[in-house]
């Protein structure tokens, strides 16, 4: 299986950059006609933040028609440590990993892959308070 390669300038300091991977899940059988993981670099020194930046830049996630799509990011791959909610009505994921928190700290015991997983129409602030608390998320389908 070929992976695309996310056509990302190389920063002065690429020779030290973390190779990662970021997929997605399918959001309807339409959606499987093509390939949705890619590979990309960054800074081991970079935050959290910036690589799910960086991964949702590499790894576009579809929006879906009503405009309420809730994605829950995971570090190390399909069914990993959650790194942060992001919804199509969001401007912005919101992160339950640590501000400042880095790329080589927080990776440094699973694989260099990042997951969204789509958890369809789920309110995505209940879906974050369950994650952030630790407890049961709400059902995907409603």
């Amino acid at each position: 299986m070929d992976i695309k390669t996310e056509s990302i300038q190389p920063t002065a300091s690429a020779r030290a950059d973390r190779r990662f991977t970021a997929d997605r899940d399918s959001v309807s059988a339409g959606d499987d006609c093509q390939l949705h993981e890619v590979a990309f670099a960054v800074p081991p020194q970079a935050s959290v933040q910036e690589l799910v930046r960086i991964a949702l830049t590499a790894c576009r996630l579809a929006s879906i028609a009503g405009g309420q799509a809730t994605w829950i990011v995971q570090a190390g791959g399909y069914g990993g440590s959650p790194l942060a909610v992001v919804a199509q009505q969001w401007a912005a994921p919101r992160f339950l990993a640590p501000a400042g928190e880095t790329v080589e700290r927080f990776f440094s015991g699973c694989e260099p892959r990042v997951f969204f997983r789509y958890w369809c129409q789920a309110d995505p602030q209940t879906v974050f308070d369950a994650l952030a608390a630790g407890t049961p998320l709400p059902a995907r389908h409603g």
